[in-house]
């Protein structure tokens, strides 16, 4: 073998390398997975507010259509409408902060912040452990969370006026 034969079969072994590392990257970025985390939580009577970080890291956008909420052997889906949390006015111009409701679109490499509430609750003992089920691209999901802010009513003023000022 030549000196120019040698240096070509190295030179194609090494393009084939990045080929295959630029393959498995890519594939990786597509699949990887969208992660919940809960922020806080805050209790009203029958209804639960849920400020969730939903976090994308892959190249294509995620869509979560449902969110359940297991309470006492018993699953509850989120609002299907908009409920209002907060309303201020501010020179004469009432702002409005709303609750989300699903499907919430998460674009790739970004996260999203919505506020998730579960109304009608019966019998609803809030504990440090909250077991939600959802479903993220058609694929279903139950994880059970550890609540470590749960608020209070001064607290939750408090989170839903930063929202609206910063919405």
């Amino acid at each position: 073998m030549t000196f120019y034969e040698i240096i070509s079969v190295i030179v194609a072994s090494l393009a084939f390398l990045l080929s295959l590392y630029s393959a498995i990257n890519t594939y990786y970025e597509k699949h990887i997975k969208t992660k919940i985390y809960i922020r806080w939580v805050h209790e009203a009577s029958t209804q639960l507010n849920i400020s969730l970080l939903i976090s994308n890291m892959s190249s294509r956008p995620a869509t979560l259509t449902h969110i359940f909420l297991e309470n006492n052997d018993d699953t509850v889906e989120s609002s299907w409408h908009h409920t209002r949390l907060l309303s201020q006015t501010i020179d004469n111009n009432e702002k409005i902060c709303w609750s989300d409701v699903t499907p919430i679109n998460i674009p790739a490499r970004s996260s999203s912040n919505p506020i998730i509430c579960f109304q009608h609750l019966n019998n609803f003992k809030l504990t440090n452990n909250l077991v939600l089920i959802y479903i993220v691209d058609g694929v279903k999901h139950e994880q059970s969370f550890n609540v470590h802010r749960i608020l209070q009513n001064s607290e939750m003023l408090i989170a839903l006026d930063y929202q609206l000022k910063h919405n």
